[in-house]
């Protein structure tokens, strides 16, 4: 899919990052049961994720890969709630990712079904990293998502986590599992 002005370029990352989460129910069985660790290695990507957890389908742009929590898949939708997608953005040129970022969550939080919890700036791998945490309202389901904008090479990467208010606290440590050890290699 190609943008051709940078005005468009937010809204198409908001509706892929809505669309990855909707898109990432089916989930493969690696055959590891346990609660270890497996990591994904692929697409110039590392990170590693809960071993209960497993590779979900996404037909979603842009979106290098998906893992899910099976427990959590939805009966009513199929879908599962607690998931974590990463997604990879080439900057257009003459961009920055600060900009790309702002205009991004000020079309977001013009939803009403979207708030903001909290935004702020860490370190992943020796790059800096925005980070937006907010709740949201998706097919009757109360959510909330933590997202992480890092930018390498003129490239931005998206790791969006996100799962049902009641359990996003619980998740907590499988998500910084996944963003403490993600790595762009």
């Amino acid at each position: 899919m190609k943008v051709n002005s940078l005005k468009k370029y937010p809204l198409i990352i908001l509706t892929i990052l809505l669309l990855s989460v909707l898109s990432s129910g089916c989930i493969f069985d690696n055959g590891n049961k346990t609660n270890q660790t497996k990591n994904y290695t692929q697409n110039g990507i590392s990170f590693d994720y809960p071993g209960q957890w497993g590779i979900a389908n996404t037909t979603v742009n842009n979106t290098i890969v998906a893992v899910a929590d099976p427990a959590s898949i939805d009966p009513n939708t199929g879908f599962a709630t607690t998931v974590a997608v990463i997604q990879k953005l080439t900057l257009p040129s003459g961009s920055n990712m600060a900009d790309i970022y702002n205009r991004n969550y000020e079309a977001l939080f013009n939803n009403s079904s979207h708030q903001r919890i909290s935004e702020g700036n860490i370190t992943l791998d020796s790059l800096k990293a925005f980070e937006n945490v907010y709740t949201l309202n998706e097919n009757g389901i109360q959510k909330q998502q933590r997202a992480l904008w890092i930018e390498n090479n003129h490239t931005i990467y998206v790791i969006l986590c996100s799962a049902k208010v009641t359990d996003f606290n619980n998740e907590k440590q499988n998500f910084d599992m996944i963003i403490y050890s993600f790595k762009i290699q």
